[in-house]
């Protein structure tokens, strides 16, 4: 067999690689056994982002540019003459880079913002929410579904967070989500003023002393304030429905809701829960109380929405949640697209290390300069496969530092 026979039976080959990822490989020879080759060197165009390093026979860098790349090479066996030869480097493109950002038709209803956020302080506590609009729905043109509502009442104590997702099959399901945050939101509002949340509060002052006592009194008081918050949701959605020939599931949505009050040195927590998403009590460190839990189907995305068979479910009550915690941290609620990559299962969910994990990445987001707009650009994460909308609202304790 000849020299030339010899040199067109040997390839040479490499892993895959991936833009933007750092990459390390030997390039490797096919061909001949028994026989150390060597590569003496590669070209590699200027600007790719790799380089050749002859002392490992190493392609080293982070690739820039996706495609399949033939790269010349020379090697030798050692004796003689060196020879020319190609090296196929696959490198796949960064998955963030195949969705396209693109805008909804003009003369679409119910138009909504992409990103919106709020920040409210108070003394003792901050109040910050953010919704953002998810890769799917930028890359098939359509609005965010999901929606919130934050409120603090100076007056009276008592702080609201309330986050919706509106369902992907329901084509005015972003409008649903609207008015579940903004109705609900009105009413619970309502109910904690004057006589009505005057006579909240002294119960709550009770709490100490009389706890169980307490506890049944203040969850009777927001079984019954959620359950009406809940309807007249409804009868908005019902309402709007009915003005577009709709049906009021073309408007379909969850609901999650909570309202927080200081009392003394402990917090306390009344909340609903309606579909999936989390409501969580966190803090200290290495403790959650998960205030009721998501309603999952048997398939990925299948959840409950809030309607009327819903509300005159004889298992209603399950969905209110009551806690009053020392050492509180934070309450947080959040819809699925943030809840999903996160703690991916109901066990991840009650896991207090991954809630661990999620504090130490916003803590310092509410440090930021402006922490809404900052809440806004950590709702990007990048999570491969969970491209939902995303929406987090949180109430958080003040350190003295703060």
């Amino acid at each position: 067999m000849s020299a030339q026979d010899t040199t067109t039976r040997i390839s040479f080959y490499v892993p895959n690689a991936r833009v933007g990822v750092e990459y390390a490989a030997r390039i490797e020879a096919r061909g001949i056994e028994g026989q150390t080759l060597i590569v003496q060197e590669v070209e590699i165009p200027a600007g790719f982002g790799l380089r050749f390093d002859p002392g490992s026979g190493e392609l080293r860098g982070t690739p820039l540019t996706a495609g399949d790349h033939r790269l010349p090479l020379r090697w030798s066996s050692g004796k003689g003459a060196g020879h020319s030869g190609e090296c196929l480097l696959i490198v796949n493109p960064d998955p963030r880079s195949l969705w396209r950002v693109v805008e909804p038709p003009e003369d679409a209803p119910y138009r909504k913002p992409h990103t919106d956020s709020r920040l409210l302080q108070a003394e003792e506590a901050g109040l910050i929410a953010a919704s953002r609009r998810g890769r799917s729905h930028e890359h098939a043109g359509r609005f965010r579904e999901d929606d919130y509502r934050i409120a603090l009442d100076a007056e009276n104590g008592w702080s609201l967070l309330i986050v919706a997702d509106g369902a992907g099959s329901a084509r005015f399901s972003r409008e649903g989500s609207r008015l579940a945050v903004t109705i609900a939101g009105e009413h619970l509002l309502s109910s904690l003023r004057g006589d009505q949340g005057a006579h909240l509060n002294a119960v709550l002052a009770n709490w100490d002393t009389e706890p169980d006592a307490s506890a049944k009194t203040l969850g009777s008081a927001f079984q019954d304030r959620f359950h009406e918050a809940a309807n007249r949701a409804i009868q908005a959605i019902e309402q709007e429905a009915a003005t577009r020939s709709a049906q009021p599931r073309d408007y379909a949505t969850t609901l999650l809701a909570a309202v927080v009050r200081r009392q003394g040195q402990a917090t306390f927590v009344a909340s609903f829960w309606m579909g999936d998403g989390a409501i969580a009590a966190y803090g200290p460190r290495g403790r959650v109380r998960l205030m009721g839990r998501p309603d999952s189907g048997e398939f990925a995305g299948q959840t409950r929405f809030l309607d009327r068979a819903a509300l005159a479910d004889q298992s209603f009550a399950r969905r209110i949640g009551l806690g009053c915690f020392q050492d509180l941290t934070a309450v947080l609620l959040m819809t699925d697209g943030v809840s999903d990559p996160r703690f991916e299962t109901d066990s991840g969910l009650a896991d207090p290390g991954r809630w661990d994990a999620l504090w130490d990445e916003l803590a310092p987001v509410l440090d930021a300069a402006e922490p809404d707009r900052a809440l806004v650009d950590w709702l990007g994460f990048f999570s491969p496969g969970d491209h939902d909308d995303r929406t987090l609202a949180l109430y958080w304790l003040k350190t003295k530092e703060d």
